[in-house]
């Protein structure tokens, strides 16, 4: 499947939730805790389960985020 062209609408909320996240797994990272749905959800405040819709861009926050740490 090729993300190529693909665009997804979101939301205010949705957007304001994908950086809440990101802000999240960030923090997570740099003081080298384990980002794991149960830590996430508990940082932000939601059942973990909800976050499964989530996992696919938590997953490429968490590349990038990493990524991110590893050329400082």
């Amino acid at each position: 499947m090729s993300t190529e062209g693909y665009y997804e609408d979101l939301t205010s909320d949705e957007a304001d939730f994908i950086l809440d996240i990101y802000r999240v797994i960030d923090r997570l990272v740099y003081d080298g805790r384990a980002v794991t749905l149960v830590a996430l959800g508990y940082e932000l405040g939601v059942n973990p389960q909800e976050l499964s819709d989530y996992l696919p861009t938590i997953l490429i926050i968490l590349n990038k985020v990493e990524e991110q740490y590893e050329i400082r």
